[in-house]
């Protein structure tokens, strides 16, 4: 894994609309907030953008302040307003409310300074971590700090033109690129093919009771059940993987099984073997992480 990319300090600003004097974008930028407040102005496809379209008026900057970890410090605003921040935002962030609440908010994010480091992270955070950092080589962007959920939370990411964006991670590590000038933007059926990506089968066949064989597929898995590569055994499980060598390696290991070369069926209780398979997953992220441990350096810092 890639030594993580520590934050950089920025800003923490606050927009309002001529239209509603209640109507506030709060946002973050490593940029001069001017410099943002004019690509908000100008970048009509993006929902603060197109309020200034159809109401053909202007944001303008109200307030705002330098901080050391924007991400941090914009959490704590939302956190001292009674607005929660809801990670399905997608970067709006604008709301109707008092300019008393906006002070109480900005206040917060004043006193937040830098979010903690801990010790150690668990397992399935390296994992994820190293998954999107994979999923991300060649393509110019940089994910900074680490990924604690794929599909729920939000992680920060830069391209190689200094554009910065907090999104679910998800989004990245299937295709999308950055929402600023596009770059790193890529099909996910690339991606795949790129990483080498693909399915590990648990198979059983009706002829042959007690017997298993384990199958392999690069690419996705509705390929592989629209084009079946193997035969007239029937999946019994399966496990999306990404580090298909690894996983082939664990999977027999957790069989207790030698690597076999060919591939062939084996017999085995059928409760030892569908263990194995829910093992799969659990093993490669410890693996994982341990390889995420030994590379990360002490003073990295959490974002």
């Amino acid at each position: 894994m890639k030594a993580i990319q520590i934050y950089k300090p920025g800003y923490l600003y606050v927009l309002v609309h001529p239209s509603n004097p209640n109507l506030y974008k709060i946002g973050v930028t490593v940029l001069q907030p001017e410099k943002r407040l004019a690509q908000h102005n100008n970048q009509h496809n993006k929902y603060a953008g197109k309020i200034v379209k159809e109401s053909g008026q202007k944001w303008e900057l109200k307030a705002h302040i330098s901080v050391p970890d924007p991400y941090w410090a914009e959490s704590a605003f939302w956190g001292a307003t009674h607005f929660p921040e809801i990670p399905y935002r997608k970067g709006i962030e604008i709301e109707i409310m008092t300019w008393d609440l906006v002070q109480i908010g900005l206040e917060a994010a004043k006193q937040a300074g830098v979010r903690p480091t801990p010790a150690s992270y668990p397992d399935y955070v390296y994992a994820y971590t190293a998954s999107v950092q994979k999923r991300l080589e060649g393509r110019g962007i940089s994910l900074l700090g680490y990924v604690r959920s794929m599909v729920s939370g939000r992680s920060d990411f830069r391209c190689e033109n200094g554009h910065e964006w907090h999104t679910t991670p998800k989004l990245v590590a299937d295709g999308e690129g950055c929402p600023i000038c596009g770059i790193g933007t890529q099909s996910l059926t690339e991606i795949r093919e790129r990483i080498k990506a693909g399915v590990i089968f648990l198979l059983t066949h009706e002829g042959r009771p007690g017997y298993f064989k384990i199958g392999l597929h690069l690419g996705a898995i509705e390929n592989a059940f629209q084009n079946w590569p193997f035969g007239d055994w029937q999946c019994h499980r399966y496990r999306n993987v990404e580090e298909v060598e690894l996983a082939i390696t664990v999977i027999w290991e957790l069989l207790g099984l030698p690597l076999p070369h060919d591939q062939e069926a084996f017999m085995m209780d059928k409760k030892e073997a569908e263990k194995a398979f829910r093992d799969l997953t659990y093993v490669i992220q410890e693996r994982t992480a341990a390889t995420g441990r030994v590379k990360e350096k002490p003073n990295d810092s959490n974002r």
